[in-house]
């Protein structure tokens, strides 16, 4: 299944052929898909200036 897109603004890690939608802030999961918008996303604890995570990389 190639559905899956490339993204420039969004953060999206793929497992397998599932598309997970990060937080751009706070790195959190904010959705699971198979292909989502192309813009930025925040959490909402990230919207209200209130979010205390950092965003983590995978190493």
């Amino acid at each position: 299944m190639d559905c899956l897109m490339n993204y420039e603004h969004a953060i999206v890690r793929t497992e397998g052929e599932i598309a997970i939608l990060l937080c751009s802030g706070c790195g959190i999961k904010i959705a699971e898909g198979t292909s989502h918008e192309d813009r930025e996303h925040y959490c909402t604890m990230c919207m209200s200036g209130n979010c205390k995570a950092r965003f983590k990389t995978d190493d």
